[in-house]
């Protein structure tokens, strides 16, 4: 079966140094990171009840609100973008799952770590309806449109 699977240009003289992370490693990526963020957006929900509680709303109210898509909706992508963007830029390319899968987003030019604006643009994207649906296509658009990769970590020598 031949992979017909498109990666970024980088310099031919860099390529021994590397491989690109494979698509089964993304994927795994993608499930681990929705779990870590979805795990987070109900302890999120879960503190503002409490807030809300302690600054006097009732239970019915608390509930309501808390039932409120507009409410939620808001909360989720927040939460989303704060987490990517604090996992990545502090760890320089890294989130839970690519912690467990080896693997680690770089900038595709040299290779080198991301930064926290490389992490914040890349979280900004993952809000593009569809945005995941893309990784099908070979790359996704957070790393098309942010100029970086994800390849395997490597062994420190």
């Amino acid at each position: 079966m031949e992979d017909n699977t498109t990666y970024p240009v980088v310099d031919e003289a860099r390529k021994p140094d590397f491989e690109y992370a494979t698509p089964g490693q993304r994927f795994a990526n993608y499930l681990i990171d929705f779990v870590v963020g979805l795990f987070l957006y109900f302890v999120v929900l879960v503190l503002l009840a409490m807030v809300l509680q302690s600054v006097g709303k009732n239970l019915r109210e608390t509930m309501a609100l808390l039932h409120n898509r507009h409410f939620r909706f808001p909360i989720f992508f927040l939460v989303d973008i704060v987490t990517y963007t604090l996992f990545e830029g502090d760890t320089k390319g890294r989130t839970v799952g690519k912690l467990i899968t080896g693997t680690q987003a770089v900038r595709e030019q040299d290779l080198s770590p991301i930064t926290w604006k490389d992490a914040l643009i890349r979280s900004l994207i993952r809000l593009v309806p569809f945005e995941p649906f893309t990784a099908f296509a070979g790359s996704p658009l957070h790393d098309k449109w942010s100029k970086t990769c994800v390849i395997k970590k490597r062994q420190e020598r």
